[in-house]
């Protein structure tokens, strides 16, 4: 299975693209293997995004004060189809945006916003630390450990796929 690791070279957003909060909070959540999920599953589904397996993922817990914090995934896309993730929501912060991390040419840890990540057909795209993260900006309330998060990932295709995520310590 071919895996798919973030480059920075994805591209870069300004601070002020992508979903309005209207757009963002539409969707509600579903079932994927492996995650308990609720709700009905949305009628703007792909039959390609339906088929998407998250492998693993969760959400940082925020310490006191936090302002802002990171949720990471990986995602299994077993159908022969490659998939665009384009942009994420969630009901806990009012800002949430895909981030490459990476070093600059001094070596200095860096973070660019990206437009969109590709998941290749019969491959994987692994967010994971080191790599990126979904970041969570401007935080409503600060989610805690044994707490879950929902958040919808939002698809070139129009497909919005609701996750409900764990909320752990990051080691």
């Amino acid at each position: 299975m071919k895996a798919m690791f973030l480059k920075p070279a994805l591209g870069v957003l300004t601070l002020g693209a992508g979903w309005t909060d209207a757009q963002m909070m539409q969707m509600p959540a579903t079932n994927m293997a492996g995650m308990q999920m609720t709700g009905p599953t949305p009628a703007a589904i792909s039959p390609a995004v339906k088929a998407l397996k998250l492998v693993q993922g969760w959400v940082s817990a925020a310490p006191p004060g936090a302002e802002e914090l990171s949720a990471y995934v990986e995602l299994s896309n077993p159908g022969r189809v490659p998939l665009k993730l384009t942009g994420l929501s969630t009901s806990v912060s009012g800002q949430a945006m895909l981030m490459n991390t990476g070093k600059d040419a001094a070596g200095r840890e860096s973070m660019q916003m990206a437009q969109s990540w590709n998941i290749p057909a019969g491959g994987r795209l692994k967010v994971l630390p080191g790599s990126g993260h979904l970041m969570l900006r401007q935080l409503r309330r600060q989610p805690q450990p044994g707490e879950t998060v929902k958040v919808t990932l939002r698809f070139s295709d129009g497909s919005a796929l609701p996750l409900t995520l764990p909320v752990k310590r990051f080691p």
